[in-house]
């Protein structure tokens, strides 16, 4: 494709290259960056692109895309916002294949995998899942093809390929989970989304955002880039959106006669039209949940009727209050709840599967990431588990100790507790150590098949840990 097309949708300040350059990939890695490519010059939290330009001209590349000056003689595109003009490259390179999708996007910071999990279950229903396309953190599912995934919303090279590979299969609808980072960075700034959902928003991510008030902002931009947005009106802060609302009380999608079971709800919906819904998924925050996949997909011209058959049967999306059978006869539970708001819901749901015994709850706080939840999560697990095991996940950088110490700040020491530091034994001694009529909540990892210390990244299944212990052996 001609460097002239690939811009036509970016804002430019200064062009110093051939318009007519045929270019065969934008990439933001220099060790990818070869003759016929852009290398973009991105600025992260942690590294500056500028510092790759000299290993990038080296490799044969011809063009730098910059938002400042490059101190090297080269072809370069200086632009005013270099993440946004990246995405755009990359969605204009692929054909821009999210014009020819009808897309949804769910921001928010618990729920926004359920969700897009739930909506793509009532999208395929309606229209058969080999039209719908899922995008997020669990994994990437592209008309039935499953692809692996390692971020909420992919790099926009990425992205814009699996989006353009939904389109070479057949498929019209595509589900994505809009993390706020990808909003500050501009990932979607190509994108015009049918309806966006705004879950909700606890405090998370303050490393990057510092206020709750910035976090609030970053999430916000994804307002002006949908045709429709739905908010929660139960939540403190979405609550002051003007858009429609979904909600237990009051709203334009209201649930009704909700009641709560081990094994799932039910609910009355209440929006364009009406449905009696019966979930397979337990806890309150599901019926959250199915209220935003459900008004969603009726914006849409989707009956309620079709997502309550659709959602009948949904168990979950994995690592999201996944449930695992245990040789003890206690009720295991793997969730992803990694915030102060998901583990006292998670905890919450998890206390419904209690039959007469105690909630366990294995969990730790993740390193250089935000600090200032470290010791409100331990004060969550003292008030509502009557056992804690605290211990490691992935700590990154950081002493686990010295995060576990972090944790323990919070938490009441009067409460029944274990410190074991690593988390495979940590796990162990819960799984051990309860029984019949407990329930043990294996929080914070979810379907994360992985540990990241200070050596890297290491393989670390729970499902496997489980199986280990249950005598099964390991796959």
């Amino acid at each position: 494709m001609k460097l002239k097309q690939l811009l036509s949708g970016v804002k430019t300040a200064y062009i110093c290259a051939d318009l007519n350059a045929d270019v065969k990939d934008v990439v933001n890695h220099s060790d990818k960056a070869v003759k016929g490519t852009v290398f973009a010059a991105l600025c992260g939290e942690r590294e500056d692109g500028y510092g790759y330009i000299k290993n990038a001209l080296e490799r044969g590349c011809d063009i730098i895309l910059c938002d400042r000056m490059p101190y090297l003689r080269c072809g370069y595109i200086a632009v005013e916002d270099a993440h946004e003009a990246y995405a755009r490259m990359c969605a204009a390179l692929r054909g821009d294949p999210q014009n020819r999708l009808r897309t949804y996007a769910v921001t928010g910071t618990n729920g926004k995998t359920t969700v897009t999990h739930m909506m793509c279950a009532v999208f395929g229903k309606a229209y058969g899942e080999n039209k719908t396309a899922l995008i997020g953190g669990v994994h990437n599912v592209v008309c039935g093809s499953v692809y692996v995934s390692d971020m909420t919303t992919p790099d926009p090279h990425e992205l814009y390929g699996l989006l353009a590979d939904a389109v070479c299969a057949g498929g019209e609808y595509a589900f994505l989970e809009a993390s706020s980072h990808a909003l500050d960075y501009g990932k979607l700034a190509p994108c015009r989304f049918e309806v966006g959902v705004f879950t909700n928003l606890t405090e998370d991510h303050l490393d990057h955002h510092v206020t709750m008030e910035s976090y609030f902002e970053s999430k916000k931009k994804l307002m002006p880039l949908c045709k429709t947005f739905i908010a929660n009106n139960d939540d403190e802060y979405t609550k002051t959106l003007d858009c429609l609302k979904f909600s237990l009380h009051d709203g334009d999608f209201t649930a009704t006669d909700t009641k709560l079971y081990n094994d799932g709800s039910e609910f009355t919906y209440n929006g364009i039209g009406k449905a009696k819904i019966r979930l397979g998924a337990p806890g309150l925050f599901n019926v959250y949940n199915a209220l935003c996949a459900i008004s969603a997909a009726e914006l849409s011209g989707i009956s309620p009727e079709i997502s309550a058959a659709a959602l009948a049967g949904f168990k979950g999306a994995e690592g999201r209050f996944e449930r695992i059978a245990c040789k003890n006869g206690a009720e295991v539970i793997i969730d992803y709840a990694h915030t102060p708001d998901a583990l006292r819901s998670a905890l919450k749901a998890a206390r419904l599967f209690c039959r007469g015994g105690s909630l366990w709850c294995v969990f730790g706080c993740g390193g250089d990431r935000d600090r200032n939840k470290r010791p409100v999560m331990g004060r969550i697990a003292s008030e509502y588990a009557d056992y804690s095991v605290i211990t490691s996940d992935n700590s990154r950088s950081e002493d686990p100790l010295a995060i576990i110490d972090c944790i323990m700040q919070g938490f009441d020491k009067e409460k029944r507790y274990a410190v074991i530091l690593d988390r495979r034994e940590a796990i162990l001694f819960a799984l051990h150590n309860s029984g019949e009529g407990d329930a043990v909540l294996l929080a914070g990892k979810g379907h994360e098949k992985y540990e990241i210390d200070s050596l890297g990244k290491h393989p670390f299944s729970e499902k496997e840990i489980i199986k280990e212990y249950n005598g099964k052996g390991v796959d």
